[in-house]
């Protein structure tokens, strides 16, 4: 073998990123589960997390992207997946 390598492609169950407050867990935020874009996506997604933990308004509907959706079933799947 001359080269190899190896990276992490995290998903989530309906392909959808995690972001806001981790459910249970008081001051932990996630953003995570890209799906591979996340470095496409960070600048925004960075300024939404950063707004949230601010305590500002950060101007989007994240209720799709909440964490706890994974566990109460309320998954919406992404539609343009790549």
């Amino acid at each position: 073998m001359a080269h190899a390598w190896v990276g992490l492609y995290e998903m989530t169950p309906d392909v959808m990123p995690i972001i806001g407050p981790a459910a249970g867990c008081d001051g932990f935020y996630l953003l995570a589960g890209f799906s591979g874009h996340g470095f496409q996506h960070s600048p925004a997604a960075g300024r939404v997390l950063a707004d949230l933990i601010a305590g500002l308004d950060p101007g989007l509907d994240l209720s799709r992207f909440a964490c706890d959706r994974l566990r109460a079933g309320t998954r919406t799947a992404e539609r343009h997946f790549v």
